[in-house]
């Protein structure tokens, strides 16, 4: 039923696209759409076999079977098909509903899918080839994909972008694309399989460990212990550092950390100046205010792997009491590096926003700062949530006795994300901004300082 009503909304969205995006900029936009839908799907498949391995056992299979001396073909080519076929069937649905976005024929439509989810196959099948080597060539291709979507969007903000003809029927092109990628999901599968005997141990456990973490992470609908998950299993595969010594001392020391800390980590910093690109490129296709949004969001996502720092003093109250600072000078500390970052990058989207809210360009600029205030507020939120209290009086479900603060959980920071930007989106002024500002800077000294 539920499937039905989204294909419903998809098909329905479409067809309401057709009357409704009528500028230069939203044809272009939406003529992309596919394309850079279908390359973000391949990061993301890219991104997640890097993280789980994409072939991993579970911690009981790697403390019997994987080192005992027998061939493990047999026990990895079962667990390589089903990540193959998530792969397939994920990406095939994904790239069906953009196709129908971008107003692709029927027939198309198959076709489109079809494709992205045969490179989606190849793909998974290229990280496993590499998993014996730490993923070294999936990491790789995984920055390319990542470059060619970022130039995308900055072709699409600088009006740049070629207006593609969505097509109504499949040309000789399209079956010569289908016999490439149908192609690469047949041989590098083969030569994924032959692979699996050259995998070893340490290859195998991090995602087998990995997975009952998330697992239970998510069933608690714990979104800030998901992260702590993520993160110990990021530091745990990362090799030994060079240790950095000197430095200030005091409070300065925390900020000295987070320093050295994104020194270690230049790709976060990649990620943020290559956010700046998607509020332009939403300004460009006629976002209108829905731009601020959007840019916030984009803060948002790229901010929060910054706040390791705050998260860890949240989470372990006992390790901040260790320090000769009082708690909230603490958290104070570990938010300059990334609440600075944070709002620069507002103040790279200043343009943006200023000619999607017609403003003059020293209120865009401020905007741009609420933006990121309003961005760090959200993360700061985020990483700052506590636990499900089963202390407090829980609701019957047919689940169990739930308590009441575990489904808000999953809201925790776009709740404050919609919260700080309402102002701008309501009133898109120099007032506006100012109130947005004062909402984000009180949420912070709330957040950071209550015990």
């Amino acid at each position: 039923m539920f499937g039905s009503m989204l294909v419903n909304v998809v098909i329905n969205v479409g067809r309401i696209s057709d009357d409704l995006c009528a500028s230069s900029g939203c044809q272009e936009a939406r003529s992309l759409l596919p394309w850079l839908s279908s390359v973000a799907l391949l990061v993301v498949t890219l991104a997640l076999c890097r993280l789980f391995g994409p072939v991993f056992v579970t911690p009981a299979v790697d403390s019997w079977l994987v080192p005992a001396p027998v061939d493990r073909n047999r026990l990895l080519r079962s667990r390589l098909a089903a990540t193959v076929a998530i792969a397939f069937a994920g990406c095939a649905l994904l790239a069906a509903g953009t196709a129908v976005l971008g107003g692709f024929g029927v027939g198309v439509v198959g076709a489109f899918a079809a494709l992205t989810a045969l490179l989606a196959t190849a793909a998974v099948a290229f990280a496993a080839v590499g998993q014996a080597s730490r993923g070294l060539a999936a990491r790789v291709l995984t920055w390319l994909l990542l470059l060619a979507l970022a130039l995308s969007l900055l072709a699409l903000a600088v009006d740049r972008a070629p207006l593609l003809t969505a097509p109504s029927r499949l040309s000789p092109g399209w079956w010569a694309a289908l016999a490439i990628a149908l192609l690469l999901a047949v041989g590098l599968p083969v030569l994924a399989f032959r692979a699996l005997g050259r995998l070893h141990r340490r290859d195998l456990a991090p995602g087998g460990s990995l997975a009952p973490g998330l697992s239970g992470a998510l069933a608690t609908l714990d979104l800030a212990l998901l992260y702590d998950v993520l993160l110990a299993h990021r530091w745990h595969r990362h090799d030994s550092v060079r240790p950095r010594r000197g430095g200030p001392a005091g409070l300065a020391a925390l900020v000295w950390d987070d320093l050295v800390r994104v020194r270690r980590t230049p790709q976060q910093l990649v990620l943020l100046a290559g956010g700046v690109v998607v509020p332009y490129a939403a300004e460009a296709s006629g976002a209108g205010r829905v731009t601020v949004l959007i840019a916030a969001l984009v803060g948002f996502l790229a901010v929060l792997p910054m706040l390791s720092a705050l998260r860890l003093v949240t989470r372990t109250p006992g390790l901040a009491r260790m320090l000769p600072f009082p708690t909230a000078s603490v958290r104070h500390a570990t938010v300059v590096v990334p609440g600075a970052l944070a709002i620069l990058f507002g103040i790279a989207c200043g343009p943006a926003l200023d000619r999607s809210l017609e403003l003059p360009l020293p209120a865009g600029m401020f905007c741009g700062v609420a933006v990121g205030l309003s961005a760090l507020a959200s993360a700061v939120r985020w990483v700052t949530g506590r636990p499900p209290d089963y202390n407090r009086p829980l609701v019957s479900t047919p689940a169990g006795g739930v308590p009441t603060n575990l489904y808000g959980s999953i809201v925790r920071g776009f709740d404050i994300l919609l919260l700080t930007t309402a102002p701008l989106l309501l009133s898109p002024t120099a007032t506006g901004a100012e109130f947005s500002a004062f909402l984000s800077l009180a949420v912070l000294a709330y957040l950071t300082g209550r015990k």
